[in-house]
């Protein structure tokens, strides 16, 4: 009983190591990464993810693309997988319905970020001036 209840977890490393999950874990890496970048809406990332990524801002292709991130979360066969596998259903759900039921959504949200841009960026020339004259250059 011992050596079956031990072969079963050095199992479970060996398929969590494989080359496929790792491929796959890449992939929800990035594909997590992109849509973070595409929801903070920052003005340097937006022309990139636009042109390289333009099918992100079309409401039913984004639900097909967050389709296509939970089928790779499902593909782990874990808990953890089929959680985040359901999480991202009701997400993509959610978002389709917000994007199609309210068009003006998308356009006010990039007028507040846009706002919040440049308060960040006034707020960051501010500290920049301030360490730059404060501090002789030979204590930095």
């Amino acid at each position: 009983c011992l050596l079956k209840y031990n072969n079963t977890k050095v199992g479970n490393l060996t398929n969590i190591f494989s080359l496929s999950k790792m491929v796959l874990g890449g992939y929800g890496v990035c594909f997590g990464t992109l849509v973070c970048c595409l929801e903070l809406n920052l003005s340097f990332l937006r022309h990139p993810i636009a042109s390289n990524f333009g099918f992100l801002y079309n409401p039913f292709l984004r639900l097909l693309f967050y389709v296509l991130m939970g089928m790779v979360a499902w593909s782990f066969e874990t808990v953890l997988g089929m959680i985040a596998s359901g999480a991202l259903g009701l997400l993509a759900v959610g978002n389709t319905y917000v994007l199609c039921r309210y068009p003006g959504y998308r356009k006010a949200l990039e007028e507040i970020s846009g706002e919040e841009e440049e308060v960040m960026r006034r707020e960051g020339r501010k500290q920049a001036w301030k360490h730059a004259t404060l501090l002789p250059w030979w204590e930095v």
